[in-house]
């Protein structure tokens, strides 16, 4: 008689993609918009890739400085991607925290962006580490919280400038694809977006990061 282990696996893999547990603590959260950011990079980056250089693109994809210049590409967006996420994510959360706590909340989200880069071993183009970005995110979260809660669709083109300035692709073949590279960066922030808002807790994850 077959093993039942293999269909309980699949069983719960298919269980965890139906019903993914919520998000309420600072590890599940971390974990998510990591996830999401590097999905959304790869996904982005390497599809228009491959879909620029056609059938090129399998020597193209194996050549260093292609891929030195993708891997910059992949980590700028990234980066880029991450912040907007948690700038999304502080949209989400204010409402479930005091008034008076919701600059500590920034800051605490602050914290959670720097925390995750550095963590991250720093790529070659980065020398000096992540600090420039995780300055320039603490500016831009600052300045999205005291405002209306940002959508996906009000940062969304903060990564996909990104994306399209870093593309391992010279400018003078992807200028007119400008309009695609955003849109695709638009569409897969919506869909992060959207599922952050079903799986989020809100109350429970605002009183865990603010409790530290």
């Amino acid at each position: 008689m077959d093993s039942p282990r293999p269909l309980m696996r699949h069983w719960r893999r298919l269980r965890q993609r139906l019903r993914p547990e919520p998000i309420a603590t600072a590890g599940a959260f971390k974990a998510f918009v990591e996830e999401r950011a590097w999905l959304i990079a790869q996904k982005c980056a390497i599809d228009y890739c491959r879909g620029k250089t056609g059938l090129a693109s399998y020597a193209l994809f194996t050549e260093k400085p292609f891929l030195d210049a993708l891997d910059v590409c992949r980590w700028e967006t990234f980066a880029a991607v991450l912040g907007d996420l948690l700038i999304i994510a502080e949209g989400h959360l204010r409402v479930h925290a005091p008034a008076d706590q919701r600059l500590q909340l920034r800051g605490a989200l602050a914290s959670t962006y720097s925390s995750m880069l550095a963590a991250t071993p720093a790529p070659s183009h980065r020398k000096n580490g992540w600090g420039e970005a995780m300055d320039e995110f603490a500016a831009r979260l600052e300045a999205a919280g005291t405002g209306e809660p940002r959508r996906a669709l009000d940062v969304a083109d903060h990564s996909a400038k990104r994306l399209f300035d870093t593309l391992p692709i010279h400018l003078n073949m992807r200028r007119l694809d400008e309009e695609v590279v955003y849109g695709a960066v638009r569409f897969r922030m919506v869909a992060v977006s959207q599922e952050m808002q079903r799986r989020l807790r809100g109350l429970e994850l605002a009183a865990r990061l603010l409790a530290g």
